[in-house]
């Protein structure tokens, strides 16, 4: 009888563990000259903390870039780590509200072979919240001095039952003629890929912590 709740319980891990992986994804497919990515992950948070995670990233996107480095961009090496491939400096961003436009400015570092310093990426912002419950963040690539052709990427929140949510995010990235030369769809996974990823998790990782928090301060 033991032996069979063992194995019973043994069984009912391999499924959740099976469940999980299935919501924790990413993946690129390379067509036409431009990187399509999809992410996806599970969140355990509630609708109300969902709503904190995404003003918290819209406004700080727009006037706290330093902020946002202290979770949403952490550990995602954009500010100039050492890396074998490309080095990424995330200088500032400057945000013209009559437009509702993102100036970035960085430094774009292939190690050994060239530096493009100062480039220019100008994005348009925006999001939306559905009667569903769903809600969006939207950036496009609006203007980029060499780096970016075209790039546009959507964050999304998809509430669940028992106060989890599915974050998902899908950008298509096309580089300038350099990058596209050299980023290949294998340095692309070691470039960018893995960035995007780092990303979503980052939200999540916030997100749960911001509800773990909730509910202590609540007992």
């Amino acid at each position: 009888m033991k032996r069979r709740c063992i194995l019973f319980l043994l069984f009912l891990t391999i499924l959740k563990t099976a469940d999980a992986s299935t919501l924790d994804s990413i993946k690129t497919v390379y067509k036409d000259g431009e990187f399509i990515t999809y992410c996806q992950v599970k969140v355990d948070s509630s609708d109300s903390i969902n709503h904190t995670i995404t003003n918290d990233f819209n406004y700080q996107m727009r006037y706290n870039l330093d902020a946002l480095f202290g979770w949403a961009l952490k550990g995602m090496n954009l500010r100039k780590e050492r890396n074998e491939l490309m080095i990424f400096y995330f200088k500032s961003t400057k945000y013209d509200k009559e437009t509702n436009t993102i100036r970035g400015i960085g430094d774009v570092i292939v190690p050994g072979i060239i530096t493009f310093p100062n480039i220019i990426v100008d994005s348009h912002l925006t999001d939306k919240k559905y009667v569903n419950g769903e809600k969006t963040i939207n950036i496009d690539l609006l203007y980029s001095d060499g780096f970016l052709k075209k790039m546009f990427g959507t964050f999304t929140v998809i509430p669940k039952k028992n106060n989890t949510s599915l974050y998902t995010l899908n950008t298509h990235i096309r580089f300038g003629w350099f990058f596209n030369i050299f980023i290949t769809q294998n340095r692309f996974k070691k470039i960018m890929e893995w960035r995007l990823k780092r990303l979503v998790h980052n939200l999540k990782d916030e997100a749960e912590r911001r509800e773990k928090k909730r509910g202590l301060s609540n007992k």
